[in-house]
């Protein structure tokens, strides 16, 4: 009787944890210290190629400065910050770096390069038919009492 017991327990609490997981392919969340979106996805069971040193958070403060598919992407920094691409398709920030005023950020998803000020930044594989965004987000706009919507 303990076995049929201990059984039917481990048997519900599998079944609990299947349940827990999501099949979706794409995850969003709050941060709970700041309040940013943490963004991270597959597409359709793809891996999508993130630079090593991306925090993977889009700031809800961000704002999108140049989005599209299968065209280039630019912006020229008004002020210091910081800048984030996102795989739209996939719901995933692959790229973030600090930008100084002036700086030149060109995304060239058919050439796999991103670029600032014409220097290479990083070595990842952009899917060119996917939609990116570029948001910035300036020194002294870092303010995390707003909620943010990613899905624009």
């Amino acid at each position: 009787m303990a076995t049929l017991r201990n059984l039917s327990f481990a048997g519900l609490l599998g079944l609990g944890l299947v349940a827990g997981c999501s099949s979706d392919d794409h995850h969003a969340s709050r941060d709970r210290n700041n309040g940013d979106v943490v963004l991270s996805g597959e597409r359709r069971g793809e891996p999508v190629d993130v630079d090593a040193h991306t925090a993977r958070k889009l700031p809800r403060d961000a704002r999108v400065v140049d989005e599209g598919a299968g065209n280039s992407l630019s912006y020229s920094a008004r002020g210091d910050g910081e800048v984030y691409l996102n795989d739209r398709s996939a719901d995933t920030v692959v790229w973030d770096s600090k930008v100084r005023d002036g700086d030149r950020i060109t995304i060239d998803p058919g050439r796999n390069r991103i670029e600032i000020n014409g220097r290479e930044q990083t070595k990842i594989d952009l899917k060119s038919s996917d939609r990116f965004q570029l948001y910035f987000l300036g020194t002294d706009n870092r303010n995390t009492s707003r909620d943010y919507d990613y899905r624009r």
